[in-house]
């Protein structure tokens, strides 16, 4: 198989989560129900299925600290902050294009909305024409 950078890149820090966690943690170590208040809409289950691939993958250590509660806590590892120009240039590109990003993914939002309203009047005029 041929080796392919950006398609095994972003195997590892691909996806919904992973780059807005290696954000979170580019700065300082944190525990679990900081990163997932931090992460605005994350399950408790993806959350916990992020950071066990991140760690599989060598980009985060998971550190448990024994205390009256358990907790865990999460920092990147040497690897892990390999990706810090990587995601700061996310941030970089993110802060630029903000008004156009915005544009495009409302733009979208209301693609979808008229499809919605679309596939109803389609609906109901298949209802109507077999009454």
């Amino acid at each position: 198989m041929k080796f392919s950078p950006i398609a095994n890149a972003l195997k590892l820090i691909g996806g919904k989560w992973k780059i807005m966690i290696l954000d979170n943690l580019l700065s300082k170590r944190m525990r679990f129900g900081e990163l997932k208040k931090s992460l605005n809409g994350i399950t408790s289950q993806m959350l916990s299925k992020q950071l066990k691939e991140m760690g599989n993958d060598k980009l985060l250590i998971k550190k448990v600290l024994k205390s009256q509660i358990l907790n865990t806590e999460y920092s990147l590892t040497e690897f892990g902050k390999s990706t810090i120009p990587v995601v700061k240039s996310l941030i970089k590109w993110g802060s630029f294009y903000k008004k156009k990003i915005t544009k495009v993914i409302d733009d979208d939002q209301d693609r979808v909305i008229d499809l919605f309203h679309d596939e109803i009047r389609l609906k109901n005029l298949q209802r109507n024409k077999y009454k």
